[in-house]
């Protein structure tokens, strides 16, 4: 099916005339990595049932709990296959789902009901290496993250037994299976197992492992009329369940380069300069294929992406505002203001009444590329809330409307950006300045409120020393930004732009170091006011900062790590795979640091600056010295 999806997303592209269309084949052998994202390996399966056998009085709702043809989110991805006959067992309650309770357990060749409370999906995924060691043939969980309708089941679309893993591996136990059902079901069988009663299930799975096909992605391109050959690039993933998630996402994008190409070449608007180009395919796993194949093409000639991971819900729902996402510290760009002046304008002229709002950059889907390794700004967008991974996102819950306006602002991003030059110098750093200033105020006025409850001295010299270097890092941060407009100019007219950019830099510059000053008089007033003797704050540098300053660790690798081939027992300061980027994931959020130019106490204040607190309990020296003995990053002499 997914072979089928590629082609089928090849085939939209044809009636829509793009220039280039390419489906490439990766290895789906479970070993092959990009990155350090290991490919899954194959899968198949026809049919799967669950049905309870005894007692064999119960209405068929709870009797029949699971047919793969009717509902294909209630076996988990990746399950074992069964004898044809299927397997016959006990069906035994979990409370807590501890390591310790399944070693406890008498379930020895029998399947275990897990409960939902206080657990998320990725705990059934990191259950999975428990189930052999304990003689456990599989599971059948209940625990759903969004959307908690009794009626619905969570699609799980990974069974891995790394712990925060996602995709199967070759080297994944491959003995055991999983069944999702809804809370109603589960509550039903919970209350018979409770009362002492046995129950007794058959599930049934016919499903195959190989590993000798491919997992494939999809890129196509509209033309641009530049020499150049640079790009703009529009990712949205494919290949999982769910119309909103992951449909939607891969429709907006089609639909927006279909309607420019549309456009274009029927001389409505003029070529872009630029080409504007499309990738869909599994989320990460294909971008990072991608990234690797094209890495040249990335670095040195893709200007800006946009991810679009879906959202197509209900228009009218309370939650159905617009949420842009912004580019993380290592990647400050220009991108951000120009998307939030376009979404800000489009809404304010066709729909006033739509809500909308930026955050902070979170890694999501396919938004990575923002990473120093690849280095392109990298913004994301969707709209509504959805039942994420669920049963209930149906094509019934898509709304047109919600379409409608997603596909119009992914079309006028891609074609501003795909045909942005030196005259847009100035509206595009105008606009990247007013943001700039807002950002640096956001952050003055929050060291400002901080200085409201300080009643001595010592905190009081802390928080002006904290303040002052904070308000210096983010004016830094939209300097960086201004200076990221040059990517956009031909290499004949960048030194014509940074005559240009120059009097928004230094007023930029200027604008910051006023707000430190005004920040420290405010403290200094205070200090007066509220007769606290100001201690000056020194830091006090340990022998961890010592160590630290001597540690520069350079990264090897795209991406975040996965941690897939090092064994579980020699992972160090990490519990879970740091794949997942985000703020306070100090491991992954450091990493993206390294670029053998910084030592690892100067990378810990980055992360803190960016966090907003200070790491804690997270050892970057002992990390880093993990991650250089297995070659992740290697330190610079």
């Amino acid at each position: 099916m997914w072979k089928k999806t590629a082609q089928e997303i090849g085939s939209i592209m044809e009636e829509r005339f793009f220039d280039e269309i390419e489906i490439v084949e990766t290895p789906a052998d479970g070993v092959t990595e990009y990155g350090t994202w290991t490919n899954p390996v194959g899968w198949d399966v026809k049919q799967a049932t669950l049905e309870v056998i005894e007692p064999s009085n119960l209405p068929d709702e709870f009797r029949y709990l699971c047919n793969y043809l009717d509902n294909p989110t209630s076996l988990h991805n990746f399950s074992c296959p069964t004898p044809p006959e299927g397997t016959e067992t006990e069906l035994v309650l979990v409370e807590k789902s501890t390591p310790e309770e399944l070693r406890n357990l008498n379930a020895h060749g029998k399947i275990i009901l897990v409960s939902s409370h206080g657990r998320g999906t990725k705990n059934s995924r990191w259950l999975k290496r428990f189930l052999d060691p304990n003689g456990i043939l599989g599971i059948v969980s209940d625990e759903i993250e969004s959307n908690r309708d009794i009626n619905s089941n969570q699609w799980l679309n990974g069974w891995t037994d790394i712990p925060g893993g996602w995709l199967m591996r070759n080297a994944d136990s491959k003995n055991n299976f999983g069944f999702s059902i809804s809370k109603k079901k589960a509550d039903y069988l919970r209350n018979l197992l409770r009362q002492g009663k046995t129950v007794r299930v058959r599930a049934t799975i016919d499903s195959r492992y190989f590993t000798n096909d491919t997992l494939p992605y999809i890129t196509g391109c509209v033309m641009g009329s530049g020499h150049e050959q640079e790009e703009v690039l529009a990712l949205g993933h494919v290949f999982e369940y769910g119309a909103c998630n992951n449909s939607t996402g891969a429709s907006i994008i089609l639909e927006a380069v279909g309607t420019l190409n549309e456009l274009i070449r029927s001389g409505v608007l003029p070529r872009p300069k630029r080409s504007i180009r499309v990738w869909h395919g599994h989320e990460l796993y294909g971008s990072l294929a991608y990234a690797t194949h094209n890495l040249e093409r990335l670095r040195d000639k893709t200007i800006a992406t946009i991810n679009y991971p879906g959202g197509g819900s209900d228009y009218d729902h309370s939650s159905a505002h617009l949420r842009l996402l912004m580019n993380p510290d290592v990647c400050p760009s220009y991108t951000d203001a120009v998307l939030t002046e376009i979404a800000k304008r489009y809404i304010s002229s066709f729909t006033p009444s739509k809500m909308f709002r930026t955050s902070p950059y979170s890694m999501g889907a396919d938004s990575y590329y923002c990473e120093p390794m690849i280095g392109i700004p990298s913004n994301v967008v969707y709209m509504g809330s959805y039942p994420h991974h669920n049963s209930m996102d149906t094509i019934d819950i898509v709304d047109p409307r919600t379409l409608h306006d997603m596909s119009v602002l992914c079309a006028a991003y891609l074609y501003y950006i795909a045909d942005a030059g030196y005259d847009d110098i100035p509206v595009i750093a105008d606009l990247t300045f007013n943001r700039g200033i807002k950002v640096i105020l956001e952050k003055a006025n929050d060291m400002h409120t901080r200085l409201r409850d300080i009643n001595e001295g010592v905190t009081l010299g802390r928080i002006i020393s904290d303040g002052s270097d904070i308000i210096t890092y983010y004016t830094e941060q939209q300097k960086r930004a201004l200076i990221s407009i040059k990517r956009i100019i031909s290499e004949d007219k960048k030194d014509d732009a940074q005559k240009l950019l120059k009097p928004f830099i230094e007023t930029i510059e200027d604008f910051g170091r006023t707000r430190v000053y005004l920040f420290r008089s405010m403290a200094r007033e205070k200090s007066h006011d509220d007769l606290i003797k100001m201690i000056s704050f020194t830091v006090k540098e340990t022998p961890w900062d010592q160590e630290a300053e001597t540690l520069i660790p350079k990264r090897n690798e795209i991406g975040t790590l996965t941690l897939d081939t090092v064994p579980l027992d020699k992972w160090q300061e990490v519990n879970s795979s740091p794949r997942w980027w985000s703020a306070t994931n100090w491991a992954s959020a450091s990493y993206w640091w390294c670029n053998g130019k910084r030592n690892l106490k100067e990378i810990k204040k980055l992360c803190e600056f960016e966090a907003g607190r200070p790491i804690s309990n997270f050892d970057l020296i002992r990390y880093y010295n993990f991650l250089e003995k297995y070659g992740y990053v290697e330190f610079v002499k």
